[in-house]
């Protein structure tokens, strides 16, 4: 039997950022001698192992801690409203939750404003500690199987200079509890780069490589974020459901591209906009969004927040005959975030005049901020299958049309800009989001 290919078949994010320290003349980080500490010797111990069983029914995250849900939805929804502003007509492609996990790993350093400003914006009605809790609950319940897999990777770079640098021990093991980070020291030269670049490149399955062209001479810390999403659809595509047709990109030029048809049974209605979901086999969903004739995806952004974006999921038809047609695509999109989430709140971190990173450590003589973010994502949506499964997919279409009688039919063809996201089963955090402007 031949292995089906991926419904996605690879999503691959990396996020980088990067803590300089700032006021003062430059100065050499150190002696080069090229290599690359382990710090986990004394804090292993303290990984998630002793966070409370999830393992019974999943994540409880809906009831007492659905601020968690609604501040991590709310902080996908404008992270993408903000990526989009100027961009119209591009396609975008985020990890939310790839930004905020980076995020939160420096807030853990954070102190007064500072950490207030970031809390506002990816945490809004918690606290650190809250937040932290919750993460950890939420990815510790993540499905993770051969046919559905969610997997992140942190780590942290400390600069070698004893004699300038202080690390907070507590910094550390926070973001080694809560947030799995592998933490190391390291002069940061060549040999270092080296290290970094490979680590990405492993933790892609060699999808992404050198990352990071060169190493900021003010650098003190690097924090290193990347997911690897890897999914089945529910139902696979059959070869005859893939047949060319019209894409209209946000220009109104018109393309001749594969698209990929089948009938779902989840209907997303409001009032500027249809969609539909569908599900891959295991823990998560693929979710599209066609804004109405005459509204673009920006304009359509503008009229929701991340409130809406859950109630929009939540009041799903999912009683409905919903004829779907998704272009095949690929995206690749990279982009420096510190032009973004100033416009979202968090300014002080990124000026070296007030940021407050005391938690973090301290620099003799010099301030740490955030001094550069890099984000840089691909997805690829496709879809073929084995034909076993195809025939079972068969089966199952023939069963639906035996339902219809009583069953409403829409139709929503994805032959125009739309937004996507793919999230979570339990929670509908997106775990991807964007908007797609253009084929090929």
């Amino acid at each position: 039997m031949v292995k089906n290919r991926k419904a996605l078949r690879i999503g691959w994010i990396v996020f980088l950022l990067l803590l300089c320290c700032g006021c003062g003349k430059k100065e050499e980080n150190g002696s080069a001698n090229g290599s690359v500490v382990d710090l986990m010797e004394g804090i292993e111990e303290d990984r998630m192992g002793d966070m409370e069983d999830t393992s019974e029914g999943g994540v409880d995250l809906k009831a007492e801690n659905n601020f968690f849900i609604e501040d991590t939805t709310g902080f996908a929804i404008e992270l993408l409203k903000e990526s989009v502003k100027g961009k119209s007509g591009e396609n975008i492609m985020l990890s939310p939750v790839s930004v905020t996990s980076a995020l939160a790993m420096a807030a853990n350093g954070a102190r007064g404003n500072t950490l207030d400003q970031m809390l506002s914006a990816f945490a809004g009605h918690q606290d650190m500690d809250s937040f932290n809790r919750n993460w950890g609950k939420w990815t510790e319940g993540l499905t993770n199987t051969e046919e559905a897999c969610l997997q992140f990777a942190n780590a942290i770079w400390v600069q070698e200079n004893e004699e300038k640098l202080s690390v907070e021990e507590d910094f550390l093991k926070q973001n080694v509890f809560f947030y799995d980070a592998d933490i190391y020291k390291a002069v940061f030269d060549e040999d270092t780069l080296k290290s970094l670049n490979l680590w990405v490149e492993e933790k892609t399955g060699g999808r992404v490589k050198d990352i990071l062209d060169n190493m900021d001479e003010e650098a003190v810390m690097y924090l290193v974020n990347t997911v690897v999403f890897d999914a089945d659809w529910m139902k696979i595509y059959q070869p005859f459901q893939v047949r060319n047709s019209t894409f209209t990109n946000a220009a109104g030029e018109k393309k001749d591209v594969p698209f990929m048809y089948s009938t779902e049974s989840s209907y997303l209605e409001d009032g500027n906009a249809a969609g539909f979901i569908k599900p891959y086999k295991e823990g998560y969903r693929f979710v599209a969004i066609l804004p109405n004739q005459g509204i673009s995806p920006e304009e359509y952004l503008e009229t929701i927040d991340g409130e809406h974006f859950l109630d929009l999921l939540s009041g799903a038809k999912t009683e409905a005959i919903v004829k779907t047609s998704v272009p095949k695509f690929e995206a690749v999109y990279e982009a420096e975030l510190n032009r973004i989430l100033p416009s979202m709140g968090i300014e002080d971190a990124f000026d070296w005049k007030t940021a407050d990173f005391r938690g973090l450590g301290t620099y003799v003589n010099k301030n740490i901020y955030i001094n550069r973010i890099m984000h840089k994502t691909f997805i690829s949506v496709g879809e073929l299958g084995t034909e076993a499964v195809a025939a079972t997919v068969e089966e199952a279409v023939a069963e639906a049309a035996e339902e219809m009688e009583e069953i409403e039919i829409y139709e929503v063809y994805l032959k125009r800009p739309f937004l996507y996201a793919i999230v979570e089963n339990e929670t509908n955090i997106p775990v991807f989001i964007g908007v797609v402007n253009e084929i090929g």
